[in-house]
């Protein structure tokens, strides 16, 4: 079954071959492969033989697309990936090439993981550097911003992209730390790759199994902080702003032109500097603990600018 599909990618790609040819490809003789055409033809694969110079065995390349290797709706899926991840790249070619093998409309999804500011070119760069380095598997070297404030170089052995809550992120082995990391895409600068040959995840783990921090950062992908329900009170003009960044369910609108939502959200950092960022277009119902922060934040706002 593997050699009669391998068979069928052939025939498309070089849209016509010889029996000869095959059957030295494959190892076989050339009964065994006209005994493949008839297998095919029987099974409603429209492969064809022509004699004389100039002839061979070929194959109606958009029958066998359509009807035989994929259906409609995963060449679609797979066309769609492809456009996904090739607007990180910035190179559309093979996009618009798998675009030929579905007859259904394409342009329904375009996808930009580029920011709006004119400096998106430079992710794509980014994304593409860190792409290569993991297929290649070369180490990388970057400066990294962490949630501190700090500015520290990092040597990674790139692993795996990752796309979550709204974000890249580079999944890795960090040698200054000697433990699996993940890396925010947008706070890495200066990257560079190395010559050095990056180890796998299971290799290096298994080197440092017995170490005390590996201990302590077991290969977790993305530690789950608590969530917590916010209840809030929000100009109606805002509330679209609100949903942009958090499901909002029970919207309840006021005649005062105010809305009433409630949100549950991960209880982290940014999230305090979201609230606030709406100013007096927000009020904080409850949590109790989540309101008195974000006042605490406002006043040190105000002191900043006294």
């Amino acid at each position: 079954m593997d050699q009669l599909f391998e068979f069928v990618y052939i025939l498309i790609d070089k849209k016509q071959v010889t029996a000869q040819e095959m059957a030295e490809r494959f190892g076989v003789s050339t009964r065994t492969v006209y005994r493949w055409v008839d297998t095919l033809s029987i099974s409603g694969v429209p492969v064809y033989s022509t004699k004389g110079r100039g002839g061979g065995i070929a194959i109606s390349e958009k029958y066998a697309l359509d009807k035989t290797v994929l259906s409609e709706e995963e060449r679609l899926s797979i066309v769609s990936s492809v456009k996904a991840l090739s607007s990180l790249s910035g190179n559309m070619k093979g996009a618009e090439k798998l675009s030929n093998l579905v007859t259904t409309n394409t342009d329904w999804l375009e996808v930009d993981f580029a920011p709006w500011s004119p400096e998106g070119s430079g992710v794509r760069e980014l994304f593409g550097l860190l792409r290569d380095s993991i297929l290649k598997k070369r180490q990388v070297i970057f400066d990294y911003y962490t949630g501190d404030g700090r500015i520290e170089r990092r040597t990674v052995h790139p692993w795996k992209l990752i796309y979550k809550g709204q974000a890249w992120y580079l999944q890795g082995w960090c040698t200054t730390r000697n433990a699996e990391r993940f890396f925010k895409i947008t706070r890495i600068k200066n990257l560079m790759l190395t010559g050095r040959t990056a180890q796998t995840r299971s290799a290096l783990v298994q080197e440092n199994k017995q170490t005390k921090a590996h201990e302590q950062k077991s290969p977790q992908e993305f530690k789950q902080p608590p969530l917590i329900e916010i209840k809030a009170k929000v100009s109606a003009e805002k509330i679209s702003y609100l949903m942009d960044s958090f499901i909002c369910s029970e919207v309840t609108p006021h005649k005062d032109g105010t809305v009433t939502t409630t949100f549950t959200v991960p209880e982290v950092d940014w999230l305090y500097e979201i609230l606030l960022s709406f100013g007096p277009n927000m009020k904080i119902v409850s949590p109790k603990a989540v309101r008195e922060k974000v006042v605490a934040l406002a006043k040190g706002v105000v002191k900043l600018y006294k």
